[in-house]
């Protein structure tokens, strides 16, 4: 079996688009994992994924292995912090909620938590802020509640909020438990299970709009429609589209930072 023949099968199981994954560096680590499996071939890995749940979770890993890090994408948060909040505090002062589909080690949900604690809540003591963190991989869960991180990681962190709420031992940065008290953990995946509800902004980026088929995105599309609130907010990544759909679900509010608000769609009644 070739490389290309293995990925389409395999791909296919997860809802993957397989030419994705024609890179070198995915070809390496699958042989990698080969190697430490003791497996002569792509053939005998297609079979052991099949018959292995546990070693599907960990191709799937290794297809859609994304680099994550405190503030990715500044201006995103910039903007969020100028205004995303200050829309979503006119139309709710008691409660926000968010949720990072597919947070990985949390640095994304930490940022969210971060930029309220630093800019916001001083200002708005009554709101209960919130961020649902979700992922398949428990692993990564168990390491993102541990709260450490490599320098390389906080490149992109505002220095006073870096002073503030992070502190150094030997070579690692410990995050302040103040943050972590914003955070739910939960294993979830987007693709198989129904959404969670009442979502004020839901951060979905390089994952299911960068890996997944064009049907399995408009599914997770629906999905995201279905948790926000009224005119919540949608943020995917830099390099990522959402598919069209009819009706129109969402509109592009701040298109270079690929923020898009959900729609109101009316169902109009026969007389």
């Amino acid at each position: 079996m070739e490389f290309d023949q293995f990925l389409k099968e395999t791909s296919s199981l997860f809802g993957l688009h397989w030419r994705r994954f024609q890179r070198r560096g995915i070809r390496r680590r699958i042989e990698h994992r080969l190697a430490e499996l003791s497996l002569g071939s792509f053939e005998e890995y297609n079979q052991r994924i099949k018959e292995d749940p546990q070693e599907r979770g960990h191709l799937f890993r290794i297809l859609t292995v994304t680099i994550s890090r405190f503030y990715r994408d500044q201006e995103v948060f910039n903007t969020i912090e100028t205004s995303v909040f200050p829309a979503l505090l006119k139309q709710n002062t008691r409660e926000l909620k968010m949720w990072s589909i597919g947070c990985a080690s949390d640095e994304e949900p930490y940022s969210l938590c971060l930029l309220w604690k630093a800019r916001f809540e001083k200002d708005w003591p009554q709101v209960h802020f919130s961020v649902l963190a979700t992922d398949i991989d428990e692993g990564l869960l168990k390491r993102a509640k541990e709260g450490r991180y490599k320098k390389s990681s906080l490149r992109e962190v505002p220095q006073d909020i870096l002073g503030e709420y992070f502190r150094t031992e030997g070579d690692a940065f410990l995050l302040d438990k103040r943050v972590g008290e914003c955070v739910e953990f939960q294993k979830h995946d987007i693709l198989r299970e129904e959404p969670f509800s009442g979502m004020d902004l839901v951060f979905c980026r390089n994952l299911a709009f960068t890996y997944f088929s064009k049907e399995i995105q408009v599914e997770i599309l629906k999905k995201i429609f279905m948790c926000l609130k009224e005119e919540g907010y949608l943020v995917i990544g830099n390099d990522e589209s959402i598919p069209l759909t009819y009706p129109t679900l969402f509109t592009p509010v701040f298109p270079s930072q690929k923020i898009y608000q959900k729609l109101v769609i009316v169902t109009r009644r026969g007389i």
